[in-house]
């Protein structure tokens, strides 16, 4: 036995040696990363909105309204699983109606009766507001564990992406110093990291932003909404100007910058890029950033764009070779 293991053992070195002297060389196999049904990506998504209901405030409200059966239809083409609240900026004055989820019910989702007529009616909250608006704050009473325990219950998922969206056209004026480390401290604490330390929540801001300062809301008004925009920054938002025509841009910018967040598809190692195919439901998806996929190096990901982005029942699968094959 030990005689017929050495032999073994030598004809195997040789076969190697003869391989090395013909140039061949070993290789690591290729490497298949598959996010099928068993693994589909995350869907969830809960988005409270802001809206400024100060004076000069309803065409911009319309214009937003106006957005909502797009937005409500893209989602729905793509599965997500989402809640839709609204909030006003109104936390004092004549109408103090902000820090509550504004119609009933209280948040939408697919399945609410009339869900577009239901959520473009939120967004028109009308100039009867505080004139001194108070959004984050509103936003922070919103959030508040006493309030989505009792009226805003079941809004709230922890497992789901936080999306705030801002609709303003003046700087927020809640009372409270160091606004941005302190909001930016509220919404990590109330939502935790997904497994690879990066946030589960982002802010996008509608109003006036330091590109749009010749932008004018109400006579000769124009003020930069800092305070959303810090938000905007420290989450890797969306800022986008209010004062567009209609905010078809707007609302489809965000809305991309959240499918992004949702189906961006870490990779297990790091790929030779030239060698990555991509494919949904068995079908090859083209490398393209306006209607495909691309390589994000900086995170290690595959990103989708346009018609590309998967919906959320999708088998998607990637193949590449690592970088750290021989």
């Amino acid at each position: 036995m030990k005689k017929e293991f050495s032999a073994l053992l030598a004809a195997m070195m040789s076969t190697a040696l003869m391989a090395c002297s013909s140039g061949v060389q070993f290789d690591l196999p290729e490497t298949s990363d598959n996010f099928d049904q068993s693994v589909t990506y995350n869907n969830k998504v809960d988005i409270l909105w802001i809206v400024d209901n100060s004076s000069s405030m309803l065409k911009h409200q319309q214009n937003l309204s106006n957005q909502v059966p797009d937005l409500v239809a893209r989602l729905n083409s793509l599965k997500m699983d989402y809640h839709m609240a609204v909030v006003t900026t109104s936390m004092g004055g004549p109408n103090p109606d902000g820090g509550r989820f504004i119609g009933s019910p209280k948040y939408v989702t697919s399945s609410t009766p009339d869900l577009v007529n239901s959520l473009k009616n939120r967004m028109i909250v009308g100039e009867a507001g505080s004139n001194n608006e108070r959004g984050l704050e509103s936003m922070e009473n919103a959030l508040s564990s006493g309030y989505l325990a009792n009226e805003g219950k079941g809004f709230f998922r922890n497992d789901a992406l936080l999306v705030v969206i801002a609709l303003s056209n003046e700087e927020d004026k809640s009372v409270v110093s160091n606004p941005s480390p302190y909001y930016t401290g509220l919404l990590d604490g109330l939502k935790r990291p997904w497994v690879d330390g990066s946030r589960s929540w982002v802010f996008n801001f509608i109003g006036v932003t330091p590109t749009s300062t010749n932008c004018t809301t109400f006579n000769d008004y124009s003020e930069v909404g800092w305070r959303f925009i810090d938000l905007v920054n420290v989450s890797g938002g969306v800022q986008e100007s209010i004062c567009t025509s209609s905010l078809g841009s707007a609302v489809t910018n965000i809305r991309a910058r959240i499918y992004q967040i949702l189906t961006d598809f870490k990779l297990s190692k790091k790929p030779v890029i030239e060698s990555i195919t991509v494919t949904i439901n068995g079908q090859s998806v083209p490398r393209s950033n306006v209607n495909g996929w691309d390589y994000i190096e900086s995170i290690n990901a595959i990103r989708f764009y346009g018609s590309a982005v998967p919906a959320a029942d999708a088998s998607i699968k990637v193949d590449f070779k690592p970088k750290d094959a021989n």
